[in-house]
């Protein structure tokens, strides 16, 4: 059951008559006001969380007995639709109020204080017709008049006070409620604080408890850089202490070949460019060993003084189980493809060995018959159309095998290149992390749409990005950066290009590289430029090679805009 306000016994030859209210104040009256206001200031400005709902209740307690009325509630607005009563006092007599939630009757009454509005009710007559819910109220509690006035905190009505007289109406003059709201706003300050140094201090509690029992490795550090705090399990995986951390930054524990790429988010982060960023990445122990990291790193929210919290999970042996399948992956993609090879050799060698013994037997019968006294011309005619028919049968075999490599079956349509090249990246998203490179996206708003096969234009890009990807693989000494470029030609077609930050292309090999089977990759078989060349030659397009003017190659795909291949 809740507990009920504490009653107060009032003499009553001290009890101050509803009379002499209603006047002006006497000096006296005043002076004894900011007696009260002073002692009252002085208990409310140091009171504890513990200590404030007992501290209102005895501030009622004499404000009541200073007042003259028989009844004082203490109102504390929880959220946007709540509301309570947090304390209450009587004279002996009057039944006051349980603690607990306002009664549903008094929702006007409620509703014009979160307006702000003061609530003066005289006698019956001023209560308005909506409000016939808190009349009936009053008329059961034996109510004669009410006053209650919001107390705002910070620009939100936090609490009121109210005043009820039972015995008789009462007048409520402009003075007295300014002097009742000063005294209310004082209680009102006071509660405000304690209630948000409660709600801090379980904020704190709570985040400490996180902090300390997490899995996850959580850091916080500041504008410089600096380690502020560290949680265990950060540690943990790095080996270092708390106390060698705060002389230590992000950039500290971050292997040497990433350094670059992650000052540039940090740079973003401390400039405001940024408010987190997230990122798979290399950190350093202190014993030397270097571990994956899923990084996320964010501004600290309503923080003192300019801070950023970072989470960190060890990936580790994921990373190593997905390298080990890629790889695995990857030699399974190698042996298929020479498997592929070898067989596409044997049916060549079959196909042709045919056409090619007949033409060596018909040449060796040549011979013969030109070594005979006289020669016989005749046999020699004969079997040279043969040899003829042989050779044509030869270049049969090797029309049907590049025609089974020219396949122009898939119909083309209109491909959106901006569209084509995101999802190659993002088909490629995780092995571009894996090997911590940076990608730009550098991509024309408004490019004319291509006529093209669209899985092979994106089997182009995909191993135009790949080969990239190979290329910076040696890459530690600078930020490796593939960026990947579409604009319109000067024909009004469609440019792509593809740049790396790699060792670039040797010049002695510019010329050579789209040559089948030409290759500078020690387990490359020399075909994927050549096909790319042919994909895009077959598109009408021309797809080149150079070197970057500092460091790295640039691919350029030069494709024709749809309307035009339609109007050719």
């Amino acid at each position: 059951m809740p507990r009920r306000a504490r009653k107060i016994r009032l003499s009553r030859d001290k009890k101050v008559s509803s009379k002499s209210r209603a006047v002006a104040p006497s000096l006296e009256e005043l002076l004894a006001f900011e007696r009260l206001l002073s002692d009252l200031s002085a208990r409310f400005a140091n009171v504890t969380v513990d200590q404030v709902v007992a501290e209102i209740e005895r501030a009622l307690e004499l404000l009541l007995k200073f007042l003259g009325f028989d009844r004082s509630t203490f109102w504390e607005f929880v959220d946007e639709k709540k509301q309570h009563f947090l304390c209450s006092v009587a004279v002996e007599g009057v039944e006051p109020p349980v603690r607990g939630p306002v009664p549903a009757a008094l929702s006007w009454f409620a509703a014009e204080l979160r307006a702000g509005r003061t609530v003066v009710i005289r006698s019956d007559e001023d209560i308005p017709p909506e409000a016939a819910a808190a009349a009936e109220y009053n008329r059961r509690a034996g109510i004669r008049s009410v006053l209650v006035t919001p107390l705002p905190v910070g620009g939100r009505v936090v609490a009121a006070i109210g005043f009820g007289a039972f015995r008789s109406t009462r007048e409520w003059p402009d003075e007295f409620i300014a002097r009742v709201t000063v005294i209310g706003e004082v209680m009102a300050q006071a509660l405000a604080s304690t209630r948000s140094e409660a709600a801090l201090r379980a904020s704190e509690t709570r985040w400490q408890s996180i902090f300390e029992t997490s899995s996850i490795g959580i850091s916080t550090f500041d504008r410089d850089l600096r380690y502020l705090s560290t949680n265990p399990a950060f540690r943990a995986m790095l080996g270092y202490t708390e106390q060698e951390l705060r002389h230590l930054t992000p950039l500290d524990i971050t292997v040497e070949g990433e350094r670059e790429r992650a000052r540039l988010r940090l740079a973003e982060l401390q400039q405001g460019k940024i408010d987190h960023y997230a990122v798979v990445k290399q950190y350093r122990c202190k014993n030397g060993k270097v571990i994956w990291g899923h990084s996320s790193v964010a501004r600290a929210p309503e923080s003192r003084r300019e801070a950023f919290i970072g989470t960190m999970i060890d990936v580790t042996e994921s990373k190593r189980a997905q390298d080990k399948l890629r790889a695995t992956q990857t030699e399974l993609a190698r042996v298929t493809s020479l498997t592929a090879v070898g067989q596409m050799a044997a049916s060549m060698a079959h196909e042709i060995n045919q056409p090619l013994a007949s033409i060596a037997l018909g040449c060796s019968a040549c011979l013969r018959w030109l070594a005979k006294t006289p020669p016989n011309l005749e046999e020699v005619q004969a079997t040279i159309s043969r040899i003829s028919d042989a050779s044509d049968r030869a270049s049969q075999v090797v029309d049907s095998i590049r025609a089974m490599f020219k396949n122009d079956s898939p119909a083309k349509t209109l491909v959106d290149v901006n569209k084509l090249i995101r999802e190659v990246i993002a088909l490629l998203d995780s092995e571009l992390q894996s090997h911590q490179i940076l990608v730009q996206a550098e991509l024309s708003p408004k490019l004319p749409p291509i006529l093209a096969v669209e899985v092979q234009l994106q089997q182009v890009i995909a191993n135009l990005v790949n080969n990239a990807i190979e290329a910076m693989d040696a890459v530690d000494d600078r930020t490796r950066m593939l960026r990947v470029k579409s604009v319109v030609s000067e024909s009004d077609g469609v440019l792509i290009t593809v740049e790396d930050s790699g060792p670039g292309i040797d010049p002695e090999n510019v010329d050579r590289i789209f040559h089948p089977f030409f290759t500078t990759k020690s387990q490359g078989m020399g075909m994927g430029l050549s096909i790319c060349q042919s994909i895009i030659e077959a598109h009408d397009g021309r797809l080149s090679a150079t070197s970057a003017a500092d460091r790295g190659s640039v691919f350029q795909i030069a494709l024709p805009a749809g309307d035009a291949v339609g109007a050719r």
